[in-house]
């Protein structure tokens, strides 16, 4: 009887830890081909698209974590790279998406910022920003570009708003 008990929990004390060790639960996000740039292909379980044309992408909550946070990093280096071809010298110190913000944050010295230069930068700006947060399981549908002190970033020189299409 001691051996059946002792096998019983055995089994119980095995199961727990299986069930404990799984992986993360599954996410899945629908993206309009408009702000679908392949990046999350390459994470995704699996790839498809809806009666709408939208891209379809599975993945574990592992694999998931890895797209967001390695797709954030790698448009705002896009970003930055794409603002900093725009001018002759060297301009900006930083371009990153801030999730919390649900913003593109641009960082420029005072004497760098023109109102009507970032403005029209920023729509640039806005398309990357989208290719992250139209990619989320939650879409974020409006994003701000701000442009801010580099030394300082609670000195904001200009803010714009854009709603994805």
């Amino acid at each position: 009887m001691k051996r059946f008990f002792a096998l019983a929990l055995a089994v119980l004390v095995i199961g727990a830890f299986l069930c404990a060790c799984g992986e993360s639960q599954g996410v899945k996000t629908t993206v309009s081909e408009k702000y679908d740039d392949g990046y999350a292909a390459s994470y995704a379980s699996s790839t498809s698209k809806d009666d709408n044309g939208n891209v379809v992408y599975e993945f574990s909550g592992d694999q998931y974590n890895s797209y967001v946070k390695d797709h954030k990093n790698t448009l705002g280096a896009d970003i930055q790279e794409d603002i900093a071809a725009q001018h002759k010298e060297a301009y900006g110190e930083f371009a990153y998406i801030n999730e919390e913000k649900q913003a593109v944050i641009i960082g420029v010295h005072q004497e760098e910022y023109d109102e009507e230069t970032a403005k029209t930068e920023s729509a640039s700006a806005a398309e990357y920003g989208f290719k992250y947060f139209q990619n989320l399981q939650n879409p974020v549908d409006t994003i701000h570009v701000i442009y801010c002190d580099a030394n300082n970033q609670d000195v904001i020189f200009g803010s714009f708003d854009y709603t994805a299409e």
